[in-house]
């Protein structure tokens, strides 16, 4: 184990930003979601969200929106939310169900099988007709996976599987002691920011600001101690990245607003466990906090290039949801707390970035190293798509 947190790599250097265009040129933006957003693996939410044949879930990307929908077969099908006959947008709710797994279109009422995307009907067009063949008109649809209780999309048909570009099971090894697929949703959270999705993730990148903004996060877990990092010897990927694990100040129990344990600790996890956050980064768009009692997630997403939806997930153990006199509010509390803290300060960073006098970006410190690596990816991907 080696620790780096309230310092740096030995690498790490003063370097300059992205220029400020790239956190609003609507060009930019396009460029970004064809090499980058529709072309990796991406967290879309739990399996527990839909957990019946013909329920559904809808996730928005740029002018993109996709429906997630569980099949008769138990499995979670993805299709773009786009009918092919006019290209009305089918589903316009984020969530529901489909009645006998059919989706039917709003405008004209093409019915399609929520099983397969294929059209099972077209009104005053019967399968005779000529020029006119059923199977060339199912649903697009996209690549879908499960893992850890995660749902996972991506919008490359030829695109390598979550285990090949993940590196599982050896990447999340160390995680396994969570029990994730077991556990679930005791709260779900939206956050509509005013700012480029870029900013978000760069915040997440380093805790440089945690002092400076995060008195609750500081308190529970002191920014410059040394951070428990990963042994080397566990894998990372392009997009999976480990981020170590903050101990917890000592007056603490738990990582949450006031340090009192309400829960008991996850049960496999080790008393060293007990004692720390850890953290898991996954790009372009995720991240994990993974406490002794509680799991929080969130996921960010692009919509315009100003403009950003986060959506977050509590995850706790099922046994103490069931409890009725179950307490959540401490671990809600004190993420909600903290992403509003962020959000706020990447909206004064998006209207810095705009300013002409930042045309040519700003510098990232040693301190900033995360953040340069980040960088680093979205110009590798720009660069090779």
């Amino acid at each position: 184990m080696k620790s780096i947190e309230g310092g740096f790599p030995e690498y790490a250097k003063f370097e300059p930003t992205a220029p400020g265009r790239d956190y609003y040129d609507p060009d930019n933006f396009k460029d970004e979601l064809e090499n980058i957003w529709f072309d990796t693996w991406l967290l879309a939410g739990r399996e527990e969200e839909i957990p019946n044949r013909g329920d559904y879930k809808t996730v928005q990307i740029g002018n993109e929106n996709f429906v997630l929908t569980r099949g008769i077969d138990g499995n979670v099908n993805g299709f773009y939310n786009v009918c092919r006959h006019r290209g009305s947008r089918l589903c316009t709710k984020e969530s529901g169900h489909f009645s006998q797994g059919r989706i039917i279109c709003p405008y004209h009422s093409w019915m399609y099988s929520a099983d397969t995307g294929e059209l099972s009907k077209a009104p005053n067009i019967s399968d005779d007709d000529e020029g006119f063949n059923p199977e060339n008109h199912a649903l697009v649809d996209i690549k879908v996976e499960s893992w850890d209780g995660f749902l996972w999309i991506n919008a490359n048909p030829d695109s390598p599987t979550l285990s090949e570009c993940f590196n599982l099971p050896e990447s999340w090894s160390i995680y396994e002691k969570y029990e994730m697929e077991r556990l679930k949703v005791g709260k779900t959270g939206t956050y509509k920011v005013n700012a480029n999705w870029k900013l978000l993730m760069d915040n997440a990148e380093e805790c440089y600001h945690c002092g400076t903004i995060h008195p609750e996060l500081s308190k529970s877990t002191p920014p410059m101690q040394p951070r428990q990092w990963v042994d080397e010897e566990v894998p990372e990927t392009k997009v999976l990245k480990h981020v170590g694990s903050m101990g917890l100040n000592p007056g603490f129990e738990r990582c949450n607003i006031d340090g009192n344990a309400y829960r008991p600790v996850f049960p496999s996890l080790s008393d060293e466990d007990a004692r720390k956050i850890s953290y898991l980064h996954i790009f372009p768009h995720a991240y994990l906090c993974m406490a002794s009692d509680y799991v929080f997630a969130a996921s960010i997403f692009p919509i315009a290039p100003d403009y950003t939806i986060v959506k977050g997930y509590w995850l706790f153990d099922p046994d103490e949801l069931e409890k009725d006199d179950a307490y959540l509010q401490d671990a809600i509390e004190f993420w909600d707390i903290t992403c509003q803290e962020d959000w706020a300060a990447c909206e004064l960073a998006q209207q810095g970035n705009e300013s002409r006098s930042y045309q040519n970006g700003g510098t990232l410190t040693p301190i900033d190293w995360r953040v340069a690596n980040f960088k680093k990816y979205i110009k590798n991907e720009m660069n090779n798509n």
